[in-house]
């Protein structure tokens, strides 16, 4: 029977935790990755003539705008975010 230091055990739950800290940070990465690139869908493209009219028509342009600008921001953020993992990797 080898002998086992009282560090190990706390090693392994600390290796463990910071294992699963970076599971959940990856999954939730990828989650608002996914959401950015389906705002920037739901955007779509022009808005018809007939929706362009009243205040309901005002909403739904601005709720496009601003679903398009937060899209473009996260799929900037995160192509940003891969740049700089990857020059960290290089070092």
């Amino acid at each position: 029977m080898q002998h086992r230091d009282k560090s190990d055990g706390s090693e392994t739950v600390a290796r463990s935790l910071g294992q699963t800290f970076a599971t959940v940070q990856h999954l939730t990465d990828l989650a608002i990755a996914w959401g950015s690139r389906k705002l920037k869908q739901a955007a779509g493209g022009p808005v018809p003539a007939s929706a362009r009219r009243g205040a309901l028509g005002w909403l739904k342009r601005a709720g496009r705008g601003t679903a398009r600008f937060v899209g473009t921001m996260g799929d900037a953020y995160y192509e940003w975010y891969e740049r700089l993992k990857a020059r960290k990797m290089k070092e």
